[in-house]
């Protein structure tokens, strides 16, 4: 059940680690798309400040509420913003989505992690925060090839239509467990 239990975290871990390291190669395409690149680093930007604020809030929120239906939450709120990206009219919108997934992801990393802790004894965690070590660095290397790929020889909106399927395998993971 733990292995169960870690492989969907690893999965929500990835979709989070996945997103940051995806869009930097996609973003002269979608600044061109929109014709704006003066508010591209915004696209970043909303992703890092929601991030960032929402994490310290899933820790507590999920003291009161409980880890899983926390991280639950999470992942809907990061489906949700990747939703809104990929059918982005403008740069508004696009950066307005990515601050949801910022919403969304601020759980996903900080949630992971304390389940690991919960569930895991210290003796073991070692081996674990090894398997999520690898999952940074297969997200660090294959964002930016997966993102130049689908821009270059598909279109920008896949970057955000990936995070659908995985997020619903995710989801369905995590709901699955008890």
């Amino acid at each position: 059940e733990v292995k169960a239990i870690v492989l969907g975290i690893m999965l929500a871990m990835f979709l989070g680690a996945l997103d940051q390291t995806i869009v930097a190669t996609a973003l002269p395409t979608i600044g061109r798309h929109f014709g704006n690149l003066d508010d591209l680093s915004w696209v970043v930007t909303a992703y890092l400040l929601t991030g960032t604020a929402s994490t310290p809030l899933y820790g507590k929120l999920s003291d009161i509420h409980g880890r899983r239906a926390m991280m639950l939450t999470a992942i809907g709120i990061f489906i949700a913003g990747s939703l809104v990206c990929a059918l982005a009219p403008s740069m508004t919108m696009l950066v307005l989505g990515r601050a949801c997934q910022g919403l969304g992801g601020g759980g996903l990393m900080a949630l992971a992690q304390t389940i690991i802790a919960d569930i895991v004894s210290p003796r073991e965690r070692g081996r674990y925060q090894g398997y999520i070590g690898a999952v940074f660095a297969t997200s660090s290397v294959g964002g930016p090839v997966l993102g130049g790929f689908l821009t270059e020889h598909l279109d920008w909106s896949l970057i955000f239509w990936i995070n659908l399927p995985l997020g619903l395998v995710a989801l369905g993971m995590r709901s699955e467990e008890h």
